[in-house]
């Protein structure tokens, strides 16, 4: 393990957010760099909030993908009556 790192001329607004981020978090500002230099190394996860259903979702074959697709394709026609040229 590395004992102690220096970083010099960090950007105002790169230790502002990273301030920002350790008291929200409510750790060190060490602490806080860890974790980010842990995320975007791909040691540690991030942990994103998803705002969607994928957590409840499979995933189909390549079957399944086929079979739905030919049963749509029937949507995929206009009626000449509703849409006439």
């Amino acid at each position: 393990m590395i004992e102690q790192m220096t970083l010099r001329q960090i950007p105002d607004e790169v230790g502002r957010r990273l301030r920002m981020n350790a008291k929200k978090a409510g750790r060190s500002i060490n602490r806080a760099a860890i974790g980010l230099l842990e995320e975007a190394l791909g040691i540690r996860p991030r942990n994103v909030k998803r705002r969607d259903l994928s957590r409840f979702s499979g995933q189909w074959s390549r079957e399944e993908c086929r079979t739905f697709e030919r049963n749509v394709r029937v949507f995929e026609q206009l009626d000449p009556e509703v849409w006439p040229k």
